[in-house]
Formats: C-alpha cells, structure tokens, sequence
C-alpha cells in the first residue's frame, strides 16, 4: 500500500513537471535598417516593441508595431534638458518607463499618459549605474558600485523616482551568488579576466538577481532585505573557471583571440531571468548552433519555484543568436516572454522577436 502511494505520489509530481510549456507563438523580424544597435527593449501594453538605439546619430528611443514596422523615434544626441548623451538599458512597468543614459550618467523616468506617448516626470543621477535596471514601485534598482556610509561595498542598491533617497540592496560579497566574502573572491579570482554582467527581474516585493557565469540566484525581499541563495545548474551548464597559466596565455598577443574564441565556445553563459507568481526562471546559453562556418548561441530555460527547486528545463528552438547576451523582456499579466536574436548582416545588424508563452 505504501508503495502504491509513493508511486501515486511521483506520478503526480511528474505530471505537474510536465504540464510546463514555453510555446513559441509569433517571429517578429524588426524592420531592415531601422535600428542599428540595441542591447535592450521593453514591450507596452498594446505590443509595441520600444528600443533604444546606441549607433543612431540622434540617439534615439524607437518604438516598433507587432508586425516589426517602426512606428515612431524620439530624441536626439545634445547636451540639453530634453536630449541625450548615450542611451542603453532600460525597463517598463505600466504606466512607467525608466531609460538610462550612460553619457551623462543619469536615469530618466517617464510617466506613459497616452498609447504611445510619454511624460518626463524623474530625473536621477546615477554614475555608479553600470548595467541593468529595473522598476521596483516608484524607485529605480540599479546595478553598479556604491559604497554606503558605513563603509560597506553594494553591487545593487535603489534610488526613488526624485533621486533623494538611496537604499542599498546587495552587498558585494554575495555577487555570483557567494555566500561570503572569501568565496566571492575565489570566484573572483576564477573569472577577473571577463566583466561580469547581472540580469534581475521582480515580482511584487521579491528581486531575483544573477550574474551570467553562474546559475546561483540571490533571491531578496525588498521591504525586509532578506537574504537567499538558491538554485542549481541544469546538467549542460558548463561554469567558467580560468587557472592562472590559462590567463598569463590570455595575456600573450600570440595566443589571446584564438584561446578566448575557444573558452567562451566551451563555456555556458546566463543570458536573463524572469519571474512571476510562483516561478522564476533563468535562460542560459551554450555555443552549439553551426551554419557554415560560424558557430551561434543557442539559449535553454530552467524553471524553478520560489524556493530554489528546479520544476523543468527546457531548449527554445528556433532561437539562435550571435550575440551569448539575449535581450528579453516579460510580460507578467498575459505570460509572454519576448526574446531579442541578434545577428550580423551584410550592412547592419538584423534583429528578430521571438515571442513566447509560458504556459503552467
């Protein structure tokens, strides 16, 4: 009998394993020649697609339909109130639209008052800011150095939409995932020669943060700031670990561009995560697609529940890229999970959505 219950029991948990999907839907080639360089984008309600456009002479933000067709670009390059200095990273969460400037160190923050019309409402300085961001109610949660008064190193720390008030989140001994300070600096030391990059995304009160050379998630309660370390790397995941003969031959002219090509091919990246009600999940990318000649990155997702456990992986065939770092973006209320491939044309680069829905 308690075999028969055990077995019930496994049946059922397999099952619900099972019943994930990540189900592509709709393949969104962007418009040829409308936007030269991106490494971030957000979708509005309706399904529009807005880019910012680093390689842009006016360096502008450039809003896309569902069909791919630019609809509307705004901004220009300047040194004035209203222009821009080097526009990247930013994100979206209805009515808000936070964008980052990195030439002139701030973040701007916009209030979306009509379909495809937005309101300037948040100017914040931000030298530290040195990647992504993200909307948590009305602050902005920036990744960069910050040291707060006591002395104390953050990787992360919150800033509201006026600027006044700083909040530190993270300090840098838990980057990667560590739990101390000695193991953050064995990691360190195991991969200082590359400049780590963080991905984060928030549901409600809850920030789920990780950087892209290890499947280690700092899981964080932003009213309490507790602290968690969860998460588990998916069997293909293969960790970046350099020895100190590996990096003096990095160092060598002789031996760099061809051992560097051959480490990043045998090594897995994170790309992204995403989060909602009762799941988050990262998306992880291995060099594994061959055309020809030249070899793309090929990207897996591995959902987890809140606590850390893994519930399913899974590949998102067709995507492929040439670019390890995926721009995506998620849409919480309808679960769709949009995905930037970026791939090297004859003049430009040609971008392509892939949408998804993430189906439990």
């Amino acid at each position: 009998m308690k075999k028969f219950i055990l077995f019930s029991f496994l049946l059922i948990l397999s099952n619900f394993c099972l019943s994930w999907e990540i189900r592509l839907v709709k393949e969104i080639p962007i418009e040829n020649n409308a936007l030269f360089h991106s490494i971030s984008f957000v979708v509005l309600q309706g399904g529009n697609l807005l880019f910012t456009d680093i390689k842009d002479k006016d360096n502008q933000l450039k809003m896309f339909n569902e069909e791919g067709k630019l609809i509307k670009a705004w901004g220009r390059m300047g040194p004035g109130p209203d222009e821009f200095g080097g526009l990247g990273f930013l994100d979206y969460q209805a009515p808000y639209l936070a964008v980052a400037d990195a030439g002139k160190h701030r973040i701007y923050v916009f209030e979306n008052v009509r379909k495809s019309e937005f309101k300037k409402i948040g100017d914040i300085l931000a030298w530290q800011q040195e990647g992504n961001i993200k909307i948590y109610q009305k602050n902005i949660l920036m990744h960069g150095v910050l040291v707060s008064p006591e002395g104390q190193k953050y990787i992360l720390f919150m800033r509201d939409f006026n600027g006044q008030k700083t909040e530190y989140i993270l300090p840098i001994e838990h980057n990667y995932g560590a739990q101390s300070m000695s193991e953050y600096k064995k990691i360190r030391e195991e991969v200082d020669i590359f400049l780590p990059l963080c991905f984060m995304d928030i549901y409600e009160d809850t920030l789920f943060y990780i950087t892209d050379i290890r499947v280690k998630v700092d899981k964080i309660n932003l009213k309490t700031k507790r602290l968690e370390i969860i998460g588990e790397a998916p069997h293909n995941f293969r960790n970046l670990s350099l020895d100190k003969k590996t990096k003096n031959m990095l160092m060598d002219p002789n031996y760099s561009k061809g051992l560097l090509q051959d480490i990043i091919t045998k090594r897995s990246f994170v790309s992204g995560i995403f989060a909602d009600k009762n799941f988050f999940a990262v998306i992880y990318v291995n060099r594994e697609k061959k055309i020809g000649d030249n070899a793309y990155w090929f990207p897996y997702v591995q959902i987890y529940d809140h606590y850390g456990k893994a519930l399913y992986q899974q590949s998102l065939a067709p995507f492929f890229s040439e670019d390890r770092v995926i721009p995506l973006f998620y849409q919480k209320d309808k679960g769709y999970l949009y995905l930037c491939s970026i791939i090297s044309g004859d003049a430009a680069y040609q971008y392509k959505i892939y949408k998804y829905y993430v189906q439990q």
